[in-house]
């Protein structure tokens, strides 16, 4: 009876139609993927044309996220010769610097929808970096079943390879400007301010993130008045290599500028400290026309003023001055007797007593050995060579202390020449101030 009542019931024409039923829905819903599935197909195939001439990636995945279309530039972009490598297949795993990226990418893609301008980072056939800015769309049934995705790669790989560069010439330019001793500046084209080594900023006082400082502030700040830094900012005037010296009252600097060769002009400016170069180019200049020992103006000092001072002499007739030869007697004595170092302070004294005998306006020169000279400026007679040669005498009374305090007595023999109208050549005036003091010298013996 039991066995009876089961092939009834299978039998059933009610309970067949429903089996039926559910057997004819979801042959319908097997349909009705495929056709979308198809239309899918479709959409792609007609979009072949642009996407084969597209100069972005494209590629489609299936509902099994296999590539079943992958365009050319696609394929160059990733290094792929072959197309067979990756049609029906899933993504490779050489593709992606990091193997989950990809399937984040997918199942970010199946989940929202979509995904826009996201960033990966990938590797291509050859192993070489390639990045894109990659965007996504999901194709699914009305029942939200994958169908497939359309997937775009936008390849950013030279934007960040220059990127890359630009860090790289940054991070260079800050270890130049970190490592040298001379301070730096880098200008806009407004001039002002951007960057600075840090011994621009010690030199200026700047703090570390100050920007946009008007060069002639930084001028400014550097102790040069108004006017100067105005001048010196005009030779910024046109895009070319500048040039020029600054002087402050401790530090000499040479400043030297070029343009940046960019869309935005801008400038490099170097401040280079010649202090020590300018303080012994100065000694040179003092020693090449004074004496080292006595400190005063020697020969050729003395034959450059001489030679101006006769062509003033030329041009004004009521304009008269006069030279005085004077020769330290017994120098030789004093030097074999006490030794050279005392002879040398004998002439140091000298130098200090003969400067004291003049005006401010003459000039006292040691011209070597035991010779000095003195330039007396628009004297009035001849008598004042002897006011002055008298006052020398005088002033050499006392008694010379040198080394170990052994005292000498030193006079001095003295010739003179005043100019005259017949006489103003340089030549004839030496030669007569020697000869009056050889005959001084010869008078004393």
């Amino acid at each position: 009876m039991a066995v009876l009542n089961k092939q009834s019931k299978e039998h059933d024409p009610e309970n067949e139609l429903t089996r039926l039923n559910h057997k004819l829905a979801e042959l319908q819903k097997a349909y009705t993927k495929i056709s979308m599935e198809k239309n899918f197909l479709e959409r792609a195939t007609q979009d072949l044309n642009f996407h084969n001439n597209a100069h972005d990636g494209v590629i489609y995945t299936d509902s099994n996220n296999k590539i079943i279309y992958a365009n050319p530039y696609f394929l160059e972009m990733m290094g792929i010769h072959d197309e067979s490598e990756i049609l029906n297949k899933p993504f490779p795993d050489y593709m992606w610097n990091d193997n989950t990226e990809g399937a984040r990418l997918l199942g970010d893609i199946a989940g929202d929808g979509y995904v826009r301008e996201r960033e990966v980072s990938l590797h291509n056939r050859e192993g070489k970096p390639v990045f894109a800015m990659c965007s996504g769309v999901a194709s699914k049934s009305e029942e939200g079943e994958m169908l497939g995705t359309e997937i775009m790669f936008c390849n950013i790989t030279g934007k960040r390879t220059v990127e890359a560069q630009l860090l790289e010439q940054h991070a260079l330019l800050d270890a130049m400007l970190r490592s040298t001793p001379d301070p730096v500046l880098v200008l806009d084209a407004d001039l002002q301010l951007q960057r600075f080594s840090p011994a621009a900023q010690r030199l200026l006082g700047l703090s570390e993130k100050l920007k946009d400082v008007p060069l002639m502030d930084l001028l400014a700040s550097l102790g040069l008045d108004k006017e100067t830094s105005k001048s010196l900012v005009a030779n910024f005037s046109k895009p070319q290599k500048i040039e020029f010296e600054i002087s402050l009252p401790t530090q000499h600097f040479d400043f030297h500028a070029a343009p940046m060769k960019s869309n935005s002009l801008g400038w490099v400016c170097v401040l280079h400290d010649v202090t020590e170069r300018k303080r012994t180019e100065e000694q040179l200049q003092y020693y090449a026309y004074h004496d080292v020992l006595t400190s005063l103006p020697n020969r050729a000092f003395f034959i450059d003023r001489l030679e101006r001072i006769i062509s003033r002499a030329r041009h004004e007739a009521d304009y008269r001055f006069a030279i005085l030869f004077i020769d330290v007697d017994n120098l030789k004595k004093i030097n074999d007797s006490y030794g050279h170092l005392a002879g040398d302070q004998l002439l140091v004294e000298y130098a200090r007593r003969l400067e004291a005998c003049i005006r401010p306006e003459d000039v006292v020169c040691r011209l070597g050995g035991d010779e000095f000279a003195i330039f007396l400026d628009d004297i009035e007679s001849e008598s004042a060579t002897d006011t002055v040669t008298a006052r020398i005498q005088e002033a050499l009374k006392p008694a010379f202390k040198l080394l170990d305090d052994h005292e000498v007595q030193s006079t001095a023999s003295i010739g003179s020449a005043v100019s005259s109208e017949n006489l103003t050549n340089i030549d004839e005036l030496l030669n007569q101030a020697d000869k009056a003091m050889y005959q001084a010298k010869e008078a004393a013996k």
